[in-house]
């Protein structure tokens, strides 16, 4: 089986993929489209059986129409009096405006961030870019070159993201070097399961073969390029693992991270005390302990650094130590 062959594609009859499809074409359109310029650029109606009365295809447009109003995209007419084969759809301007009244939180803005960037950039990939190309090949002007803000992707600062991601999709094995907190770098082979953001960070849960157990990697730590292992035949493929093999390491980690516990102690009014939104619970309290269940002490102390005036590490030493050194590098750097 080929690459091609082997990537997933939506079947013809996918209703979301065609509302997808129809969505992008009615916001490409700066004058708006005729039903039968809808017809010819999106694959599912370009591609059904037609008769003459198209009623089949009519009964489709009418509940897609329903389907896209119900989620809170509304279609208009250009002009309602225009002679029927003149009538021009349009994507009301209304459907895209955040409504004045509903006010969010930065957390919940947050939280909102990243539902849109789970829109990898495969969501332009496959039939929705072919409707646009249609658009484009009937002379129809777009009312905007790309559809980014309609269609965000995942962003991410590690270049091992993505080779991971497909790697994880076609269940291939993979090499890379990783490095340690103290320096150390060594050459890891995995069989790559899934990846987690967790608090911020990117990581791999995978099968080590080299240790022969399964292992987290912090995509941060990876320092070399992620490499297909081959053979004479091609890359070399594994079997998914059972759900019960990915609850054990998924609960490995959590309770790994539930067992490692930084307490501080945070001066009022500092910058980490509105850091760690102590304002919410504690009012006028004098300063505060504070317990965080940490995934990487290295990474813990990065972030905790920023705050090294306001603070005074509790537990763990090994924290306290890892801010300590990371101010001497610095020091050592620029002496």
């Amino acid at each position: 089986m080929t690459e091609r062959e082997s990537t997933w594609q939506p079947a013809k009859s996918d209703k979301s993929e065609r509302l997808l499809q129809l969505t992008c074409a009615l916001i490409f359109a700066e004058r708006g489209l005729t039903k039968a310029e809808i017809f010819k650029a999106v694959t599912t109606y370009a591609t059904a059986p037609r008769s003459n009365d198209d009623e089949s295809l009519n009964r489709m447009f009418e509940r897609d129409k329903a389907d896209l109003r119900a989620s809170g995209i509304k279609l208009e007419l250009v002009d309602p009096k225009a002679d029927a084969e003149e009538l021009r759809y349009v994507i009301e301007n209304g459907s895209f405006v955040w409504p004045h009244q509903v006010e969010l939180s930065p957390k919940q803005l947050q939280i909102l961030s990243l539902a849109a960037q789970v829109w990898a950039k495969a969501s332009l990939k496959s039939e929705a870019s072919q409707a646009l190309v249609r658009l484009r090949a009937l002379g129809i002007a777009p009312s905007a070159e790309d559809l980014i803000g309609f269609a965000p992707r995942i962003q991410t600062r590690e270049p091992s993201f993505t080779p991971l991601n497909s790697a994880i999709d076609d269940q291939h094995e993979v090499e890379f070097d990783y490095r340690k907190p103290d320096g150390t770098v060594s050459k890891r082979r995995v069989q790559p399961w899934s990846l987690r953001n967790i608090d911020g960070q990117w990581m791999l849960q995978c099968y080590d073969l080299g240790a022969s157990e399964a292992r987290n990697f912090l995509l941060k730590r990876i320092v070399s390029k992620v490499k297909l292992v081959k053979t004479e035949d091609g890359p070399v493929s594994f079997e998914a693992p059972t759900e019960d093999a990915i609850q054990a390491a998924t609960n490995s980690l959590n309770e790994f991270i539930k067992n490692n516990i930084a307490e501080l102690k945070v001066a009022r009014d500092s910058q980490a005390w509105f850091h760690f939104h102590l304002d919410d619970d504690l009012g006028s309290a004098p300063d505060a302990i504070v317990q965080l269940h940490y995934l990487d002490v290295h990474l813990l102390a990065e972030e905790l650094r920023n705050f090294a005036l306001d603070i005074e590490v509790i537990r763990p030493r090994e924290l306290a130590d890892a801010i300590n050194n990371g101010f001497a590098r610095v020091a050592a750097d620029h002496a």
